[in-house]
């Protein structure tokens, strides 16, 4: 009873600051609020924080040089809000890594390495969030399939400093991940949910440059399957 009080009293807080902060718009909010709940009660209140770690880290990132890329007409949002869209496509598959562990508790199966999966899941999202958010500021863009030189902000295009960003989004959740999952501090699982999210970054930015660009998909759908791919990504690892 306490951890589920604990649980929804961050809710509540996550909620609020959201709105404060305009991390969200309300549907937005609404559906971070949702998706913490679920995270939290299939998952831990670990889950949970590291799910918070996140969403205020990119707001930092998102909010970084933002006069500049409202400029260029490159920002998120009006105001650097993210729409429920975001939550949802972003979640969904964290959604069904902790649906996944909460199964596996219930039947008794043997456990897997659900926590590590889904900050892997995370750390993509993170490692794409600040590659788009601090790296659009970089005039030095190149197509990730061509490696031609491009425009700032288009689907596929990667530049140094952008890439510099994607591996500090990937670190800050591979660290919170490493401190939060308690116990005999083990780096070779935060090295997994590190190399991850910056593996599903790069795919993220191929998939754009291939489908998203040539409206086969949306947005939504390239982050659901770069999600994907760094959760794949890390069975693979466990696998050898």
């Amino acid at each position: 009873m306490l951890n589920a009080g604990i649980i929804i009293g961050i809710l509540i807080a996550l909620f609020v600051l959201s709105r404060v902060l305009n991390l969200f718009d309300f549907k937005g909010s609404v559906a971070a609020l949702i998706l913490g709940f679920i995270v939290a009660f299939l998952g831990s209140i670990q889950w949970l924080i590291l799910l918070i770690v996140f969403a205020v880290s990119s707001h930092f990132a998102t909010k970084a040089y933002f006069q500049l890329k409202k400029s260029r007409k490159l920002q998120e949002g009006v105001a650097g809000e993210r729409k429920i869209s975001n939550v949802v496509y972003a979640g969904i598959i964290a959604i069904f890594i902790s649906s996944a562990n909460f199964t596996s508790i219930v039947t008794r199966f043997p456990s897997f390495h659900y926590f590590t999966l889904f900050a892997a899941s995370i750390s993509v999202i993170a490692s794409d969030t600040f590659a788009s958010e601090l790296g659009v500021v970089d005039r030095r863009v190149f197509m990730i399939t061509t490696l031609k030189r491009t425009t700032p902000g288009i689907n596929g295009g990667v530049s140094p400093y952008g890439e510099m960003s994607a591996i500090l989004g990937a670190l800050i959740v591979a660290v919170s991940f490493g401190i939060l999952r308690g116990g005999t501090m083990d780096w070779f699982y935060s090295l997994i949910v590190f190399l991850a999210g910056f593996f599903g970054c790069q795919v993220d930015s191929i998939l754009g440059a291939l489908f998203e660009n040539r409206g086969y998909i949306g947005k939504g759908t390239v982050n659901m399957l770069a999600s994907l791919s760094g959760v794949i990504f890390s069975i693979l690892i466990f696998s050898i």
